[in-house]
Parts: structure tokens; C-alpha cells; sequence
């Protein structure tokens, strides 16, 4: 059997990177592409975020083959209170999506949460959920951690989520008082985004050629979201795999704890290593992937 990933963009698109390129080489038999003539000869297509009308034509004719169609999403695409990735500005449409929707076998999620939101939009359908996880061989670095006078924090995102850093000013601004660090901030944009803080605050641009080293020439990263986030937490497991621990929550005292006990950081460097190595890995995602295939294919031969 031949697994074909349509893809959604470059490969300078985080989800594609995790769930389809991070994902490839440990899968026998199986091509990635954005041409839908490459794929003609998979038994399994898995859409990604792939749902206008020429995506919907070759569902159609993968459907009258007696293919098999995953789709996968990553974001809440349906729902209004997502402004960031509704139909209007991804000049997507409700009735392809939900077209696409009704053409495929299963549809694939990165979180549970997300999952349930579209569960409670959409029922009896196929769901599976198959988290983000990282290609350890393109991240096989170790940090090295040490006291300094001045300490790194980084955050990198997107233009969307650089907002979720006013939720932990106050915290960052009471650190500042106590710590001596800098802020380090890249998206994809590179410029200033925020109102300015009390504090060094230093814009880049983000790149995927330079992210490993940036991560790298961190003390610690953070990663605040709000509650009940839908999103994965790829940039924590990125960190970690990296060995530079990332702080998600109580951003004050884990901050504080981090970055004036080097011994602690290294410690959590060294677990969180651990954790990224037996729960992250991408050989994970490509098996759980050839499963639902596989049970996807009994079903129907039965």
C-alpha cells in the first residue's frame, strides 16, 4: 500500500514541517507533494488542510477509484471565534470544507482539544488524533547551560499567537526586577509587535535555517497560550529536544527557578530530552499513521 500526503504549503509551514515532512522518511512507500497528478498512484491521500474546489475534484475522483482519504487539520477552521484561520480570510469556503469533510474516511487532529471542538460542530465521523512530534535526527544538538550577568529568553511564533505575550507581562516585568535578561521575540514578520516592555526586547525574523541556533542561544523559551488552547505545543517539544527547557505556565516563579539554578536548568535540559526521545519522536506519528490506514482498509474489507 502507497501513502500520498497533499501537502498545504512550503515547507516553511510549521504544520507541514511536523506532520508531513518530520514524517516521511520513516514511512516504507509514501511521497509528499502540492501537485495532485503526483498522488494518482496512492492507495491512501491524507488532505492537508486541503479543501478547495481543484482538492475537492480529486477527492472525487480518489473516491470513484476506491482510494482512501484522511483529512488533516490543525486549526479550528470552522468555528468564528478563530478569526486568524476562518474561511474569509483563507479564502476558503464553509461548503468545500464541509464537502471535503463528507469525502474523506477519517479526519485527523494534532490535539484532543481540538478534536473536541469539532466534535461538538460535527458528528459520526471518523476522528483520529495523531499530535505533533519532531524528526530527532534534524535536531541533534544539546545546549550548553551557565551562569551569565545577562540571560536569554526566547519566544518564536507567528504574527497570530505574538499576542499571547501580554498574557504574562506582568510576570516578565516582575522577573526583570530580580533577574537581569533579555527578551529575544522572532516571528515571521520580524518587526515590533508589542507595546515595549520595561526590559531588552529584541526582534528577528524567523527563519528556518537559523531556529535551531536561536533556540540554542537561549537560557529557556517560553510558550504562553490561553486556556483550553486548541494548539499543540510544538515549539515546547522543539525546545526541549534542543535541550533548553520551556516554561508554559506560572511563568514567574519557573522562570525565576530556571535562570538562577544553572544545576536545575541543566537537569531539566537533560529530562526534558528524555521525554521529547520516548513521546515525540516523528517514527511515533508514522506508525500511528500506517495504523489508521490499516484498520481503515479492514473496515472496508469486511
Amino acid at each position: 500500500m502507497k501513502i500520498g500526503f497533499l501537502k498545504h504549503g512550503s515547507s516553511f509551514s510549521a504544520s507541514t514541517r511536523i506532520r508531513v515532512d518530520y514524517v516521511l522518511p520513516y514511512l516504507d512507500n509514501a511521497i509528499a507533494s502540492n501537485i495532485t497528478m503526483d498522488l494518482t498512484e496512492c492507495d491512501a491521500v491524507i488532505f492537508q488542510k486541503r479543501y478547495k474546489h481543484d482538492d475537492i475534484l480529486f477527492a472525487n475522483w480518489l473516491k470513484e477509484n476506491n482510494k482512501i482519504i484522511i483529512l488533516d487539520l490543525t486549526d479550528p477552521v470552522w468555528d468564528q471565534n478563530y478569526p486568524g484561520v476562518y474561511f474569509p480570510i483563507t479564502n476558503d469556503t464553509q461548503e468545500d470544507f464541509e464537502y471535503m469533510l463528507c469525502r474523506s474516511d477519517c479526519i485527523i487532529f494534532c490535539t484532543d482539544r481540538l478534536r473536541e471542538m469539532f466534535e461538538k460542530s460535527y458528528v459520526n465521523f471518523n476522528t483520529k488524533v495523531i499530535i505533533d512530534r519532531i524528526d530527532l535526527a534534524k535536531h541533534n544538538y544539546d545546549a550548553i547551560h551557565s551562569e551569565k550577568t545577562l540571560y536569554n529568553i526566547l519566544w518564536h511564533g507567528t504574527k497570530f499567537n505574538i499576542p499571547y505575550l501580554n498574557l504574562i507581562r506582568e510576570d516578565l516585568e516582575r522577573l526583570y526586577k530580580e533577574v537581569n535578561f533579555k527578551l529575544t521575540i522572532v516571528h515571521e514578520l520580524g518587526g515590533k509587535q508589542l507595546d515595549t516592555f520595561n526590559f531588552l526586547s529584541i526582534y528577528k525574523i524567523w527563519n528556518l535555517a537559523t531556529i535551531n541556533n536561536e533556540i540554542l542561544n537561549a537560557d529557556i523559551t517560553i510558550n504562553p497560550h490561553p486556556p483550553n488552547s486548541y494548539k499543540s505545543n510544538n515549539k515546547t517539544v522543539l525546545s526541549m529536544a534542543l535541550g533548553v527547557p520551556c516554561v508554559e505556565d506560572n511563568f514567574y516563579e519557573n522562570c525565576k527557578k530556571l535562570l538562577t539554578d544553572t544545576y536545575y536548568r541543566t537537569v531539566c535540559s537533560a529530562l526534558g530530552k528524555e521525554i521529547v526521545k520516548n513521546k515525540y519522536d516523528s517514527k511515533l506519528s508514522a506508525e500511528e499513521i500506517w495504523e489508521v490506514v490499516y484498520d481503515i482498509g479492514i473496515q472496508r474489507n469486511k
